[in-house]
């Protein structure tokens, strides 16, 4: 089998039998040998762990008729490239993609309600990332450690930025948060050495501890408006 110039082996492929409903809790775990998984039209969840550490994986088909991505189910699948979320997935499970380490992109559609804490930790690749407008608060840890994010696109009807949202986040240099955020939780920007300008609006009220620590490259202007909001750098 071939994809995008890479041939696979058949030993190297797994395809999930067309029966199949749900993929069972940690049902593929610890499978190094798979590079490519191909899932089919009917399977509705992915349960949790259910490829977790299969460390050669490189390709995954999601098929529109998933709805949920359970917690941990791609976490430390540190070959996979890129995956496309289809519109029928409505959940992204805690730690679903955590330390994929080679995911440079990803595509979250608008059907997505809810992207658990740590999602998509640890992305160490991942450039860049827009969040959908049906995602009302972004939870904790969701993209902390991603070292190459450098942008981020907060949609209009965010209204909590969670605890570690973007901790570590090194390489990111703007943010501009929308007026209907009203927290930023606790650690949420910290260690974004290279931030050097926050677009803050007046309907945040509340702004956690050290939740800008470490921003040494932020702008005088943005240091005093954080000031004046009470934050204490």
């Amino acid at each position: 089998m071939k994809e995008n110039n890479t041939e696979f082996l058949p030993s190297e492929v797994l395809i999930i039998p067309d029966e199949t409903k749900k993929i069972g809790d940690e049902e593929y775990s610890w499978n190094e040998k798979i590079k490519k998984v191909v899932i089919p039209y009917g399977v509705t969840e992915i349960g949790e762990r259910a490829f977790w550490n299969c460390t050669s994986l490189i390709s995954v088909e999601i098929p529109d008729s998933v709805s949920k991505i359970g917690a941990s189910a791609f976490d430390r699948c540190i070959s996979l490239t890129s995956v496309k979320i289809p519109d029928s997935v409505t959940e992204i499970g805690q730690c679903a993609f955590n330390c994929c380490e080679s995911l440079t992109s990803v595509e979250i559609p608008d059907s997505v309600s809810k992207i658990d804490e740590g999602a998509f930790s640890v992305c160490t690749s991942l450039t860049s990332v827009k969040i959908p407008d049906s995602v009302t608060e972004i939870d904790g840890g969701v993209f902390s450690e991603c070292t190459s994010l450098t942008s981020v696109e907060i949609p209009d009807g965010v209204t909590k930025i969670g605890e570690l949202a973007f901790w570590r986040c090194t390489s990111l240099t703007s943010v501009k948060i929308p007026d209907s955020v009203s927290k930023i939780d606790a650690d949420a920007f910290n260690c974004c050495e290279s931030l050097t300008s926050v677009e803050i609006p007046d309907s945040v009220t509340e702004i956690g501890e050290h939740a800008f620590e470490g921003c040494e490259a932020l702008s005088m202007s943005t240091k005093e408006k954080l000031k004046l909001m009470g934050y204490i750098f």
